[in-house]
């Protein structure tokens, strides 16, 4: 596996890591079917975050949209939108209870955030990290074996000239490391 995803300047929401996986979630088509009938918050930063919303509204009970961009929206009739900044996800034993925001508290179930691109720390359990950056070596190696990453989310500088060269780098370990594992030999007992 090649990381190459760039990096997310965005820091986490307060309560967004505490809660990942208990009520916070990325994907709202991948999760709605956990929370049918219950309350939902989605926030969006892109308009074609909008279509998960509308997904999202025929599953569970009720959803607020909070988008976080200019441009108008279009979504379902029973999607409320709320123009206001989210501050914190809170909750009480590791389940999400409410998003506050700039004008309030919404009680929910859950809470969707539909982002360009997801922290670090998000994509692959027990990636090692620096700052918010990806750890590797100069094979473009991750701790993790057969995981490397390249380009801005191994580090700055944020040039293109470096992320191509860098996944020159990685594509070559990549294979490498696939061409030995295939030259490993097995046992029976690993079989």
């Amino acid at each position: 596996v090649i990381l190459a995803t760039g990096v997310t300047m965005d820091k986490p929401l307060p309560g967004e890591n505490e809660f990942l996986g208990r009520g916070v979630s990325y994907c709202a088509t991948c999760d709605a079917a956990l929370y049918r009938g219950r309350t939902a918050a989605v926030i969006g930063y892109g308009p074609k975050e909008e279509a998960e919303a509308d997904f999202l509204a025929e599953v569970v009970g009720k959803v607020y949209y909070i988008p976080m961009y200019k441009e108008p929206y279009h979504l379902a009739e029973n999607v409320e939108v709320v123009r206001e900044k989210p501050l914190e996800i809170v909750g009480e034993a590791s389940l999400v209870g409410a998003l506050r925001t700039d004008g309030g508290e919404y009680p929910v179930d859950c809470v969707f955030i539909l982002r360009e691109s997801i922290l670090p720390e998000h994509l692959v359990p027990g990636l090692e990290l620096e700052e918010n950056h990806v750890k590797v070596d100069r094979q473009m190696k991750t701790n993790i074996p057969g995981c490397f990453a390249c380009g801005d989310i191994a580090g700055k500088p944020y040039q293109y000239i470096k992320a191509a060269g860098q996944g020159n780098v990685a594509a070559l370990s990549a294979v490498e490391y696939l061409a030995n594992a295939e030259r490993t030999p097995t046992t029976k007992s690993e079989t």
